[in-house]
């Protein structure tokens, strides 16, 4: 027994970690108490008090930590009197060995963390300080051990609860003075709280069950247990507390190598501490927040499945926080059975997504909607390897380019603003709107959550407005064919302004109806299979395609734009029986002025049919693929195609739209690049009738009988 102790002191005064015993430590305040600095004003000069922990947290709303003693330092309490001043000099925290020179007579050593100027409590850094006693007279100084820093991982009345990875209140005593004398340290240590690793740094828990641990100074040196490994770890970066649901300690180590502790690691969302809680019912958009007892990170669902394959493999956890994903994060409802995931012996999530280490787990507050909390993984949205975005954002460039031109030539044109070019040019200008902002979804991620919401509503809102108005065009030429019962003059119904006005309430309510009920359902949400998330991860429905989480998009837009291009395709067909129909009338009654007529007013409209036909090839067809491309998802390479294609519906539109012969002689008169006076200096009759007809085929009726007769007048004249 006493070589045992002899032995101890031997190693302990060559360590130099026990202070001298005829050495004594001149605390400034008291056991329980720091230093106050206060100052009346910003030029006078400071005085030093001592504070308590209550009174910290009553007066200052704030929490103390004491430095705290070991059972056998000698201490001396008080701060220096007689002084002509008092000096604050702050110390820097030393290693084991490390010693400085202090007057003990008249210097006096304690943490100052309150500063009050004014009265009012200025943001200050705790700090240990001597305060200096300054006179005319000189003093000896001799040499002690400094102080030695220690981190409880909880804050006082709290411990460490390792099976939920947080800190917990306890009524036992879970104190600073009884860490240090379950750890039996002597020495002087500032004692700090919590723990902050670096971002690619894993905590990494260390039971006292598995591990011995002692501490030397300020370094915690940790051992495992078994027969078989006998070598001492030294640990980076710490913290120890008691076990929440023992009285043995906790240690929690920052590491890089989770295999040197034998640690089972995985990454966490938010900060040890904290948890998910969604924004509103039925959304996983999600905050962290401060974690409380009824909101525990239980990853039982997730370890039991491995602990039948390696039953120790939950006796060292280690977690790292934070997941920067840079597409965005898709959070997996495990709920669900497409989103059902689990974890690997190599801490991999197998999920639908991906498989792999890029992802986190956390617990989702959801008691205020449904009485439950959730702990769930979150992946990295991954884009498609398949897609290539930059040629993409080329190719809708090029789109925009020509949607562009055409709407410019459509408006700039007169004779093609009947009703039948203003419904083409509100169609042009939404498909110009929705690619403009798919554009610059597909240049680069927008960063800006609220840019990005409005991009993904102006995608939508474009498309939606461009299939109205698509409808309006398949059901105006339905109705001009289905109003020819007979061959009759020119139809004398509502004017074409006043269709136009009801044609545009039509498509403008219902784009905007649609909308405003997806943006009403995104933000007040009654259930997740009506919430969109637009601009929640991504500037679009922040959801997987060709999965079942894609549900909202199904909703708000798979099944309307599906029901509109059926709907299309009716009215086209409906449109073709009644042109043969007409077009057997017609041929019925060849000659006369009547027959005239109905023969150039068949002409007309058959070319509005052929027109829309094509309009529709090119926007239903390619949205009756991308409906199956959502059921077929093999050949990668045919898809491809489509999606190529469906990118350049633009430069088609311009095809259709303006590349013909009749809008080049309207561009060319319009630029007066064609002589007016050419039928007037031996434009033949033939000519005169050829030119009549290519006009009536881009004008209303009104404006086509106006310049066939005027053209008829100059030929007699000529």
């Amino acid at each position: 027994m006493w070589m045992l102790i002899f032995i101890s002191a031997v190693i302990n005064a060559a360590i130099g970690d026990v202070i001298p015993q005829d050495v004594v430590f001149n605390k400034c305040c008291l056991k329980n108490q720091s230093l106050l600095r206060v100052t009346d004003s910003e030029d006078a000069e400071s005085f030093y008090k001592c504070v308590d922990r209550d009174i910290a947290f009553t007066n200052y709303s704030t929490s103390i930590t004491p430095l705290i003693l070991g059972n056998n330092v000698a201490v001396k309490y008080g701060i220096p009197e007689d002084c002509n001043e008092l000096q604050s000099v702050m110390m820097s925290l030393s290693t084991l060995g490390d010693q400085v020179k202090a007057t003990f007579n008249e210097n006096c050593y304690d943490r100052l963390e309150l500063e009050v100027v004014n009265t009012t409590l200025k943001p200050y850094i705790p700090k240990v300080v001597a305060l200096r006693c300054i006179k005319n007279d000189t003093t000896k100084t001799s040499e002690i051990n400094f102080i030695n820093r220690l981190r409880k991982c909880c804050p006082r009345g709290q411990s460490y609860d390792p099976n939920f990875y947080i800190c917990r209140k306890v009524y036992t005593d879970s104190t600073e003075e009884w860490l240090l004398n379950r750890l039996d340290l002597d020495n002087i240590y500032e004692v700090d709280h919590g723990l902050g690793c670096k971002a690619d740094e894993y905590d990494v828990e260390i039971k006292e069950k598995f591990f011995s641990m002692a501490i030397e100074g300020s370094t915690l040196n940790v051992k495992r247990r078994t027969e078989n490994d006998n070598d001492q770890i030294l640990s980076g970066q710490w913290c120890i507390d008691r076990d929440y649901n023992t009285e043995d300690l906790v240690a929690r180590i920052c590491t890089r190598d989770c295999s040197k502790y034998g640690a089972y690691c995985l990454r966490k969302c938010c900060p040890v501490g904290q948890h998910f809680r969604p924004r509103r019912c039925g959304s996983f958009a999600s905050v962290c927040v401060p974690t409380e007892d009824d909101v525990m990170f239980d990853l039982t669902d997730y370890l039991e499945p491995l602990q039948h394959q390696k039953s120790d493999i939950a006796d060292v956890m280690g977690l790292r926080t934070g997941l920067d994903c840079s597409a965005g994060r898709v959070v997996l409802n495990k709920s669900w059975p497409r989103d059902r995931h689990e974890l690997d012996l190599s801490g991999r999530l197998i999920s639908p997504i991906a498989v792999g280490h890029v992802y986190c787990l956390e617990a989702f507050d959801m008691q205020r909607c449904n009485n439950s909390v959730m702990v769930t993984a979150v992946n990295c949205f991954i884009k498609s390897p398949d897609k290539n975005f930059q040629v993409s954002f080329i190719i809708i460039c090029i789109t925009i380019a020509c949607l562009a031109l055409t709407l410019v030539v459509y408006l700039s044109l007169p004779e093609l603003r009947n009703l039948h070019g203003r419904t083409l040019i509100c169609h042009v200008s939404t498909m110009l709107l929705a690619f403009s902002c798919l554009a610059r979804v597909q240049y680069d991620r927008v960063q800006d959550q609220t840019f990005c919401t409005l991009l993904g509503y102006g995608i939508y809102f474009g498309f939606v407005a461009a299939f109205a108005w698509l409808n309006v065009m398949c059901f105006d030429i339905w109705w001009t064919f289905g109003s020819i019962r007979s061959v009759q003059p020119m139809r004398k119904g509502n004017s074409e302004m006043r269709r136009f006005i009801w044609y545009s309430v039509y498509a403008w309510f219902s784009s905007a109806l649609l909308t405003l009920t997806m943006f009403l359902f995104d933000k007040y949400p009654v259930s997740i299979h009506l919430d969109a998330d637009i601009g929640v991860g991504a500037c679009w429905f922040s959801s997987i395609q060709n999965t079942q989480t894609d549900v909202p998009h199904y909703v708000f837009f798979v099944i309307p734009m599906g029901l509109v291009t059926c709907t299309n395709f009716v009215l086209w067909v409906l449109t073709a029986r009644h042109c043969a129909r007409v077009k057997s009338e017609v041929h019925r009654l060849q000659a006369g002025s009547v027959g005239d007529r109905a023969k150039k007013r068949f002409r007309v409209d058959r070319a509005k049919y052929m027109l829309t036909g094509k309009l529709w090839v090119v926007m239903g067809a390619g949205w009756i693929t991308e409906l199956l491309s959502t059921i077929v998802t093999e050949p990668k390479w045919f898809w491809m195609i489509i999606d190529f294609v469906n990118s350049l519906q633009g430069v088609f539109i311009f095809i259709i739209l303006v590349m013909k012969p009749k809008l080049y002689y309207l561009i060319r008169k319009r630029l007066g690049l064609e002589n007016p006076d050419a039928q007037k200096n031996g434009t033949s009759s033939s000519s005169a009738r050829t030119s009549s007809t290519i006009l009536s085929r881009a004008l209303s009726t009104e404006d086509r009988d106006r310049v066939r007769l005027s053209i008829q007048n100059n030929v007699k004249l000529s």
